[in-house]
Order: structure tokens, then C-alpha cells, then sequence
């Protein structure tokens, strides 16, 4: 943060943007400014330079041949990445971006791809597809009092297996989550952490966007309140779409084989 401006990484976002996952950015920014925050948002593309330093870090959604074209570049800037997540910069990786910031994608054909190695954990493809809406509880340390029921949609078929001590990003309540076993979803790693959680994840759940900016300001020794005059027409559609989710979930869900 510099000159009391936040600043928000946007990894890939055209190569790993395919979900709407500038909604996550721009909530990001809009709810910052809730709290008083300045932003300022950079994005990242292959070959650029990696800015020395960020607040937030965010990596999308994309295919397996996205990742494939990304191989070299993606082993340039792993280093790097992972020493924000060590640091305390939140890393938010979201569907295929969280495939990505695994220690590797291995693909039901061909050679596994190396990931940037955030997560301790493997995203091996081939799974059952799931195409649903998804319910979780997040593990993820929220505001005092904020709800961890989360809402959003799942769209992949990814097992993620998570090495040994590698906390969920959140339990099942609805959905398929890791595919591995326990009904759990994502992973953490510090403050960062990683799901396949569509939607996008942030708008839809502003405890959660809270939470993200709570840790990247209390890293720069500040705190964190966004003004809830500012924030509840936002709120309010995030609820009433959260409580949609919750009242068709079964309805809707689907398995595609």
C-alpha cells in the first residue's frame, strides 16, 4: 500500500477471466471504499513485470488450454506469489485460477502442468462434472458476528487433493467441494485461499469481501469498517440472491457425467 492507496493484483485476467471474475475486483474496490480505502487495480499479463508489491491478489477462473499457454510464465511469477501469500497478502484464487495456484493441474491426458505452488495441494481433472449451485461454510476468519454461510455456483471436474494439515476453505453444506473424500471446499493457506466458488464468490458474499480486505489492512497495521449507510443496497442484493440459492438449490442441482 502506498500514498494510502490499496492495491489489488488482477493475475491473468484475460487468459483466467472467464466467470465474471472482475466482479471479484470490483468488489473489492467498491467495498474498500466503503471503508475509506483508496485502490488502485493493476493487472498482470504474461511477460509483464510482476509489481514488487500488492495488498490483494486475485486469480480467475479458465480452461485447461489457458493454462497450458501460460506454463512458462506461470513458473516465472510462482516465486513471487507465493511470497505474497507468505507475507500475509490475501491471494484469492477462484475456479481454474485455483487449480492454477496448486502445486500442479494434472489433466486426464497429457503432462501435469506445474501450478505457482500457493496451496499445498494437487488438482487432478477427470472428476464428476458438477454443475450446481453451491452452499457452503467458510473456515475462512470473517468479521466479528458476520454470517460463514456462503452461496455460489460450481462448475467443474476437478478432485482437489489436499496434503497433510492444509486447512478447507469452507465445509459442504450443498455441492460436490474437493471431490476427495470429506465434503469440504478449497483450501487456505494465511490469509489466501482458494475455491471453486463461482458466481462471482465476492459480490454474492460481502462478509466475505470483508474479510479479504479486514487481513490486508490489519497487515499495514489499520483497521477495517466499511459504513454500513454506504454498503446496504449491496448487501441487500447479495442477501436476497444468497437466500434464492438456498431456496432452489436442490431444484436446480445437477450432475453431467
Amino acid at each position: 500500500m502506498t500514498a494510502d492507496r490499496l492495491t489489488i493484483l488482477h493475475v491473468y485476467p484475460r487468459q483466467m477471466g472467464v466467470s465474471g471474475d472482475r466482479g471479484n475486483v470490483a468488489a473489492l474496490v467498491r467495498r474498500a471504499a466503503a471503508a475509506g480505502l483508496d485502490t488502485e487495480v493493476l493487472e498482470y499479463a504474461p511477460g509483464d513485470d510482476l509489481p514488487a508489491a500488492a495488498d490483494v491478489v486475485v486469480i480467475g477462473n479458465g480452461p485447461l488450454s489457458a493454462m497450458r499457454s501460460l506454463g512458462a510464465d506461470v513458473a516465472r511469477i510462482a516465486a513471487p506469489l507465493r511470497s505474497f501469500a507468505s507475507d500475509g497478502v490475501p491471494v484469492i484464487a477462484v475456479g481454474g485460477g485455483f487449480d492454477l495456484a496448486t502445486n500442479e493441474v494434472v489433466p486426464t491426458e497429457g503432462t501435469p502442468l506445474a501450478g505457482f505452488g500457493v496451496f499445498d495441494a494437487r488438482a487432478v481433472r477427470g472428476a464428476e462434472r458438477r454443475v450446481n449451485y453451491f452452499v457452503l461454510e467458510t473456515r475462512y476468519p470473517l468479521l466479528p458476528g458476520a454470517s460463514k454461510r456462503l452461496a455460489g455456483f460450481e462448475d467443474h471436474a476437478t478432485t482437489i487433493e489436499l496434503a497433510a494439515g492444509v486447512t478447507p476453505f469452507a465445509d459442504v453444506v450443498s455441492g460436490g467441494g474437493n471431490q476427495a473424500g470429506a465434503p469440504v471446499e478449497g483450501a487456505i493457506v494465511g490469509t489466501s485461499f482458494g475455491t471453486h466458488t463461482q458466481g462471482p464468490i465476492l459480490p454474492l458474499n460481502p462478509q466475505l469481501t470483508d474479510g479479504v480486505l479486514a487481513a490486508a489492512v490489519a497487515r499495514l497495521g489499520r483497521e477495517y469498517s466499511p459504513d454500513p449507510e454506504q454498503t446496504a443496497t449491496i448487501d441487500r442484493y447479495a442477501r436476497e440472491a444468497r437466500a434464492t440459492v438456498d431456496r432452489y438449490v436442490d431444484k436446480a442441482f445437477k450432475r453431467i457425467a
